[in-house]
């Protein structure tokens, strides 16, 4: 309530200095500078003071820079979408031509997130360096911060997790010099957050605390549940379900938001999953689901508690009522695709209708050739976009059939009396099954449909995954310890890199892993690579003799 009625405060201050002011240009500076005060700690005030400039464009060019930075700075403070705010770069080039090292800083670093949220990554990282650079010459460490916590997420996110760390920790230095405790806390987190990735809880632990400390002395309450949150999920993924409950409820306290309850009591729901207590992990699902607003946006929230559902009730065998959560699942996914479109053609909706506007003012005698250019564009768009679609759905169709095909010739291979380590791998991925249902769908319907590869996700993948802890257990038995050794000799291999040993050593094909853990053939290849040079194995050489050899097996 405070912050709102400040905003309202300064926005009522600056609309009175508006009118007040004499000449439009001084006006504009005004209503600028009054923006650029309040867009850190009141971002949404920020916006309605900069969309009260009634004709942005007319301004001189400083002025429209730094219009263009402060709206795409308030823009991403309050969470809005900012991928298509491309006019960034101009601002960024002016500041660089004029020398002004601290605006072209911070001009810089939204260019990397304009470009971060367009999924372009190594543009992102390369304009996130940029800042860096230029934040280095001003000294603003609180930017440097910044740059440096953006880089390191960035990694993290790609799954890159060689660097992150480093990153990080630079980022806590800068912040701690800044003394801005509140980005110093978030990037402890995301310490933790990278540990955890790793399975390496004793680390993760360690920065949670860290951060979760220096959130008790800001009195942040807002970091302090996250935190506490996440210690708890750590403790649950160590199987130290007491523990875990024991941070959720001490979260519980801080936490008021109605999206983050939501998320503390699905994953309170998920921990007594994992304890097998059922009937206390659908108490909380279900509360989870009742606190979802009517109008609820977030899709991803929606389809992770309708997953849940769907496991606990079909492990309490109410399987009409697992099936209704998983569609409901289904149906949540499938918004989110809707949703990802229509913000984008609203976006672009506003920015042509901003540039028709601009251009009714300045080249009325040209209107006509320009709206006619603009049909004839938007035209040739739907029709490579109808290009684009009919071509990638030719391609599913044959990406499907050489996925059915080569899913055929495992089950083919499978022995059901068979002891082989293959056989064991076969059976637990339900190979039989998956190549009939996909069997009697071929016969059943077109086998050009462009549902082919959507199909066959869905019966492979929609089926119960593979429960890798129990067929490690397994493999050790048929195979001599297999599982357990690797893990002994090579402690810092990942999760994914012991599964692709374990089914190379099983005679699959990087075709045959590639379908198992739903990834390219590509990625299997050059994961293997990279585990024959872990390993210490010559760059073609045999894994699996390797193993037997060095582990005597």
């Amino acid at each position: 309530m405070k912050k709102n009625a400040l905003g309202f405060y300064f926005l009522t201050l600056s609309l009175f200095a508006l009118f007040s002011c004499n000449t439009g240009s001084k006006k504009a500076d005004w209503m600028l500078q009054s923006a650029e005060n309040v867009v850190e700690q009141l971002p949404d005030s920020a916006l309605r003071l900069l969309d009260s400039i009634p004709t942005p464009y007319e301004l001189n060019e400083g002025q429209q820079a730094k219009y263009t930075l402060l709206y795409v700075q308030a823009k991403d403070k309050s969470y809005r979408d900012i991928k298509f705010d491309a006019e960034i770069f101009s601002a960024k080039d002016y500041y660089i031509r004029k020398n002004d090292f601290p605006n072209a800083a911070l001009a810089a670093f939204y260019c990397g997130r304009v470009l971060q949220d367009q999924k372009r990554k190594e543009d992102a990282m390369t304009e996130f360096l940029k800042a860096d650079e230029y934040a280095e010459k001003t000294k603003n460490k609180r930017l440097q911060g910044l740059t440096q916590s953006h880089i390191g997420e960035l990694l993290l996110n790609e799954l890159l997790q060689t660097h992150v760390v480093e990153h990080l920790k630079t980022s806590i230095q800068y912040f701690h010099e800044a003394q801005d405790v509140k980005n110093e806390i978030i990037s402890y987190n995301l310490i933790g957050n990278t540990f955890q990735m790793k399975h390496l809880n004793d680390s993760a632990l360690y920065y949670y605390d860290k951060g979760l400390q220096l959130s008790e002395v800001n009195n942040d309450s807002l970091q302090k549940g996250k935190l506490l949150q996440n210690i708890g999920i750590a403790w649950r993924e160590a199987g130290k379900y007491e523990q875990a409950e024991e941070y959720f409820r001490i979260a519980s306290k801080y936490i008021t938001n109605n999206e983050d309850i939501i998320k503390l009591n699905l994953n309170v729901s998920k921990t007594f999953n994992m304890k097998g207590m059922l009937d206390s992990a659908k108490i909380y699902a279900d509360r989870s689901l009742s606190l979802l607003p009517d109008n609820n946006r977030d899709f991803f929230l929606a389809a992770s508690i309708y997953k849940i559902l769907s496991i606990i009730l079909e492990k309490q065998t109410h399987l009409k009522q697992s099936l209704a959560n998983h569609k409901e699942y289904s149906n949540q996914l499938e918004k989110i695709v809707v949703e990802n479109k229509n913000p984008e053609i609203l976006e672009l909706e506003k920015k042509y209708s901003y540039e028709r506007f601009k251009s009714e003012n300045y080249q009325l005698k040209i209107d006509r050739q320009k709206m006619y250019l603009a049909f004839s564009t938007t035209l040739l768009i739907l029709c490579v976009f109808t290009l684009f679609f009919y071509k990638k759905s030719a391609d599913n169709k044959k990406i499907a059939e050489k996925k059915i095909y080569q899913l055929m010739e495992m089950s083919n291979s499978y022995n059901r009396q068979g002891e082989s380590l293959k056989d064991l791998l076969l059976n637990h991925f339900d190979i039989l099954k998956k190549a009939a249902l996909l069997k009697q769908y071929v016969t059943k319907d077109d086998k050009h449909s462009h549902n082919l590869l959507k199909k066959f996700n869905e019966i492979v993948y929609r089926q119960d995954s593979l429960n890798w802890n129990m067929l490690y257990q397994d493999i050790d038995r048929l195979h001599n310890g297999l599982v357990s050794r690797l893990r002994n000799s090579y402690p810092e291999m990942t999760e994914a890199d012991l599964q692709i040993c374990c089914l190379t050593y099983a005679n699959f094909t990087c075709d045959d892993i590639a379908i198992i853990m739903d990834k390219k053939p590509n990625t299997v290849q050059m994961k293997r690579s990279l585990i024959r040079k872990q390993l210490g194995i010559e760059l073609r050489g045999n894994i699996q003799n390797f193993l037997k050899t060095q582990l005597g097996l």
